[in-house]
């Protein structure tokens, strides 16, 4: 039996492992295909991620898909033909309440700044229990919905004391004008709109304790199979908040254009709502943190309050578990290695 010389034997195994490590170097750098779905709002990390081609800079190979309403994109999950991308709180609870395998990853803003009631300046409404009688404009089974049902208990008034009438948010504004409303419940930039036609600003959701977010979400299915996409994922997340952070010129140009508002307006609207951090998202103590601590509900508390809503209301049919809804494990084992 013919013997090798043990140094050529050695030098063999030593080659074999370079070039496995080569190998596996080549793979973990190869971008990494994923389907990101987005809506034309106040997204301000998306914006700066998109333009600042960070996707690219972290090591995916993103496709960016645009969507204007919430069941095509439902539809999108449900087919495996989108990955990963952002939800509205209230959306995101019908996309759980309807079976869609999503985890919430990260929290972008609070978008309870944001949502706000605006009034006629002659309406007669200068504090919520004004609201007795007043017609009320609002889109049924969103966040301004929340809203303005929780202004109208803090007034200690019921639904039936106030009208409420539900219309799509792009009627409100010439509703609105032409008087044909006391007011309405909305979001921004309907509600700088309004203020532009000499509507007040009553409350916004923030000051009646309410929290409702912008999530960044991601298919399960994807995610485990995924283990360094979602590294890659949580990675353009902390670039974008590094450079909107720096500069906020980017998110502002391109909220004033996916808005249709001008660039004064836009830098109000990002100026409002908090930009939260990795950090932040797994901070026990922080309000809506994805790991909270002992009586801290979190992201998740925030989540189930409005999906115990919707489905009071029947807007939604299921009831969907909060603490399901969240996974923080991610931005965790990426900080930890980050530190």
């Amino acid at each position: 039996m013919k013997r090798f010389p043990v140094v050529f034997v050695l030098l063999t195994a030593l080659l074999v492992a370079q070039i496995t490590t080569l190998a596996s170097e080549a793979m973990a750098q190869a971008p990494i295909k994923i389907r990101f779905a987005w809506q034309p709002y106040n997204a301000v990390l998306f914006y700066t991620a998109r333009d600042l081609k960070l996707f690219e800079k972290a090591g995916l190979d993103a496709e960016l898909v645009k969507f204007t309403a919430g069941p095509p994109q439902f539809a999108a999950y449900r087919s495996e033909s989108i990955d990963a991308g952002l939800f509205g709180t209230a959306g995101y609870v019908v996309g759980l309440s309807q079976g869609l395998d999503l985890k919430n990853v990260y929290i972008q803003i609070i978008s309870a700044y944001a949502d706000g009631l605006v009034v006629q300046p002659d309406s007669g409404i200068a504090t919520l229990k004004d609201l007795k009688g007043k017609k009320i404009a609002f889109l049924r089974g969103t966040s301004a919905h929340i809203g303005l049902v929780t202004a109208i208990q803090k007034a200690g008034l019921s639904p039936a004391d106030v009208q409420m009438v539900t219309m799509d948010i792009t009627n409100m504004v010439p509703a609105f004008s032409n008087k044909d409303v006391d007011g309405a419940y909305a979001w921004e930039p309907w509600i700088s709109k309004m203020e532009a036609a000499g509507g007040k600003v009553l409350t916004r959701t923030i000051d009646l304790g309410l929290n409702t977010s912008d999530h960044w979400v991601v298919r399960e299915k994807w995610a485990k199979a995924n283990p360094e996409g979602m590294r890659r994922l949580v990675r353009v997340v902390d670039l974008a908040y590094e450079a909107f952070t720096k500069d906020k010129s980017i998110a502002i140009r391109t909220t004033a254009e996916n808005l249709g508002v001008s660039e004064a307006v836009a830098k109000r609207i990002v100026d409002i709502n908090p930009v939260l951090s990795l950090q932040q998202m797994v901070d026990p103590r922080f309000e809506l943190s994805l790991l909270p601590g002992a009586g801290n509900p979190g992201a998740a508390g925030m989540i189930q309050r409005v999906g115990d809503f919707l489905l009071a209301q029947d807007i939604i049919k299921v009831k969907i578990d909060g603490k399901a809804a969240v996974n923080g494990s991610w931005v965790a084992e990426y900080l930890k290695v980050k530190r």
